[in-house]
């Protein structure tokens, strides 16, 4: 509240109807953080009810300023990637781990569904083992505008991730597109599994500051044979050339809506543990989750600064916090770099449903 206060005290441009407006939105704004951070952990769909309210009432609030005024407002902190989290100091998300972004008065107000879209260009259909050339071709939503790269914002030294997989969750590629055209984006990778793939592109648009998935489906010349396995037994533990990965947690069981603590440990094959792992995007790794209904996907960094140097080395051991939305189970990757080849290491998460309490 101390934000809101100093936001309050440098409303001093405003008069008559003006102010008197602004007075009822800061009252509405109040309260509806209060009934924000009541709703937490409680029905979905109060947690939502509250968040629009308070997202109406920061751009009603918005409105009012002049221009000038809209420069100096101090901001509140919120994650790109958690957009329902609302923090008075910056710092990390205690979701991902990733720095908190400010979100001042003049961010324009923010919405639950994408404002970009995505559509798939193909030359021909998938074939398993042959080198696609693909286009992706982004718009926004409202009027059909081809969406440049000054439209977006880089995160994690990129502007576009696509995050690719097949139906079975078991083929993953992380690529980065380049331009060749206006709104018109260039990639290639190599499906190893029948079936079709899906492509979602992890963007950060600036109209909202908020990361956000376009969601578009790669046809295949075996449109049906892929197929995500029912049952598959819990996995931590992964070996690819000779280096063994496991997953560690702070907690045995992992409920759905729960932030835990884990660890990805590299041993190399000469039995030791492993610290020469490689710079990729920013960090010594990444972490990429599919949930059962092959729409969820968690991404999710490693704990700690953006890592500026390509000659640093990390590892053994990568700390991130992992947080699923849904009970189920997630097929997780890590992305490595080791002597120049990236590495993806796959893993079954079990996650649970949350226990309720009977009520008396």
């Amino acid at each position: 509240m101390e934000e809101l206060d100093e936001l309050k005290q440098r409303s001093v441009m405003l008069f008559g109807e003006r102010r008197k407006r602004w007075d009822e939105n800061y009252r509405r704004l109040q309260e509806s953080i209060e009934n924000w951070t009541t709703a937490v952990g409680a029905d979905p769909a109060r947690l939502r009810a509250a968040l629009t309210e308070m997202h109406t009432a920061w751009a009603a609030m918005k409105s009012e300023y002049p221009s000038e005024a809209l420069k100096v407002l101090p901001p509140l902190w919120s994650c790109p990637m958690h957009s329902e989290l609302m923090l008075s100091e910056a710092g990390t998300c205690p979701i991902c781990g990733m720095p908190l972004d400010p979100v001042y008065v003049t961010q324009p107000q923010l919405t639950q569904e994408p404002v970009i879209r995505a559509e798939i260009r193909a030359k021909e259909p998938l074939e398993v083992g042959k080198k696609a050339e693909l286009r992706i071709r982004l718009l926004f939503n409202k009027n059909a505008r081809p969406v440049r790269l000054d439209d977006l914002e880089e995160t994690h030294t990129r502007k576009i991730h696509l995050l690719i997989s097949d139906l079975s969750e078991t083929d993953y590629h992380h690529e980065h597109p380049e331009q060749v055209g206006e709104g018109d984006y260039s990639f290639s990778f190599t499906p190893a599994r029948p079936g079709t793939y899906r492509v979602w592109a992890d963007l950060k648009p600036v109209l909202t500051h908020v990361q956000q998935y376009s969601v578009a489906d790669v046809p295949s010349t075996t449109p049906r044979q892929g197929v995500l396995a029912p049952q598959e037994a819990e996995n931590r533990h992964a070996e690819i050339d000779g280096y063994k990965f496991d997953l560690t947690f702070a907690k045995s069981l992992i409920h759905e809506k729960e932030t835990v603590l884990g660890t990805l440990r590299v041993i190399g094959p000469n039995g030791q543990p492993f610290d020469k792992l490689e710079v990729v995007m920013g960090a010594f790794g990444h972490f990429v989750g599919f949930c059962d209904d092959f729409a969820t996907v968690l991404h999710i960094h490693p704990v700690g600064a953006l890592i500026e140097s390509p000659d640093l080395r990390g590892g053994p051991e990568l700390p991130f916090y992992f947080r699923s939305s849904k009970p189920g189970l997630v097929r997780f990757f890590a992305q490595v770099k080791v002597g120049g080849k990236e590495m993806f290491p796959r893993f079954i998460i079990s996650v649970q449903p949350l226990q309720h309490l009977p009520s008396f």
